[in-house]
């Protein structure tokens, strides 16, 4: 096969893609969404990116970086002002409780931008570049990761993503037991459900401080001034991306019909801002269907590796002919996928995906482990063999893709 010489060079590029994840995440560091850190790491990479030969371009574009968790607390102030309220006026804690919802839906599920304008905005970067083909071209792949790092959870939070996981489970039931009682209070006063609780329905309100302790820590779960190291997530996806592009310009041989890329977004952890922005700019000249985006997400634990049948807490289709297509050239570097049965969160394939285009998100992480979203993601926890597979996988695609008719 006409790539052979770049894939039993995998150890190499591995290398070299781990050796750059550990610069940056030690010289760019906390770079959350808008930040000098998160600018810098993308000057840096645009220069990584330039040494290839391909055309590099970034573009900067504004985005709101408190969009991403503020809702959170908005969320659970208004079911603290609900609690209080069913002590009063039933109508008015249930109205509380659907404010309450409107941004957990918008914002932290369906990551929409809808109330970016109530926050301030700062400047964050887009990094992407794109190296021509020798012949025709039929087929187009993107690769793509972020270069920004995510938020940890607070020092007092013990257990991660486990604990923030019990956390939200138990304030969910708490919202439930809340809105029950109120809506049974409410049935029972009448009209719009006015009226001090007393006898049995003030022990069903005391019953329900229980869960003010845990409303009050969900408040605060995210710590808003300090990141992840973020190697994993996402700059291991990052360079990987890039060696991909440096085994292609050191080599003799060349795509004859497929043009390969390579997208580094900033502000995914804002709600995939970065990749919205992208799709905003260009999405429209690349719905030719013969372009592919492969989002290379978290390249970190060999066993957890899956590629996203589903996207964006599992509402986002992904592309059914590419997750096959990746699939298979896993195989071919000797990886094995998980069965994606798991939803939670979103990649940036997502964007990419909800904007008309091919895209699929590959991740290889434990959403449970004592790494995801701590400062544990550095690079000394990555596994360079593993990176040289992913390194792999990627080649093997393009080869598929140059091969096809």
């Amino acid at each position: 096969m006409k790539f052979d010489d770049i894939k039993r060079e995998s150890a190499r590029y591995g290398e070299f893609a781990l050796k750059e994840v550990a610069y940056t995440a030690e010289n760019a560091t906390s770079r959350l969404a808008g930040s000098v850190a998160e600018a810098d790491a993308a000057e840096y990479a645009a220069k990584v990116l330039s040494e290839t030969g391909a055309k590099v371009d970034t573009e900067a574009f504004k985005v709101a970086p408190a969009a991403a968790y503020g809702w959170f607390s908005v969320t659970m102030v208004c079911i603290l002002l609900a609690y209080v309220a069913y002590f009063f006026v039933s109508m008015v804690s249930v109205a509380l409780i659907v404010v309450a919802l409107l941004p957990l839906i918008i914002q932290g599920i369906f990551l929409s931008r809808a109330f970016d304008g109530a926050y301030i905005s700062r400047t964050s970067h887009n990094v992407t570049a794109l190296l021509p083909c020798t012949g025709e071209m039929k087929k187009r792949v993107f690769f793509t990761s972020h270069l920004d790092s995510a938020h940890v959870f607070r020092p007092g939070i013990k257990g991660g993503a486990k604990a923030a996981l019990a956390l939200d489970i138990v304030s969910a039931i708490g919202c439930l037991y809340l809105f029950a009682a109120d809506i049974a209070r409410w049935a029972y006063l009448g009209s719009v459900g006015t009226g001090l609780a007393a006898d049995e329905w003030l022990i069903v309100g005391l019953v329900g401080i229980v869960f003010v302790p845990i409303w009050a820590t969900v408040l605060f779960l995210i710590d808003g001034k300090r990141s992840t190291p973020g190697a994993g997530d996402g700059l291991s996806g990052c360079f990987v991306a890039a060696a991909v592009l440096k085994a292609l310009a050191e080599s003799d041989v060349k795509p004859e019909h497929t043009e390969v890329g390579v997208i580094l977004t900033g502000s995914s952890e804002c709600g995939l801002r970065g990749a919205k922005a992208w799709c905003d700019a260009h999405a429209e000249e690349y719905r030719d269907g013969k372009t592919y985006f492969v989002t290379l997400d978290s390249l970190r634990d060999e066993n957890k590796l899956k590629v996203r049948d589903r996207d964006m807490n599992g509402l986002k289709q992904s592309d059914k002919e590419l997750v096959s297509m990746f699939k298979n050239a896993a195989a071919r570097a000797d990886l094995k996928c998980g069965k994606d049965n798991v939803c939670f969160g979103s990649t940036d394939a997502a964007a990419f995906g909800a904007a008309g285009l091919k895209a699929v998100g590959v991740t290889a992480f434990d959403t449970m482990g004592d790494v995801y979203h701590t400062e544990k993601d550095c690079a000394d926890s990555l596994n360079g063999d593993f990176m040289s597979k992913c390194f792999r996988a990627a080649v093997e695609l393009i080869e598929m893709l140059d091969n096809e008719e």
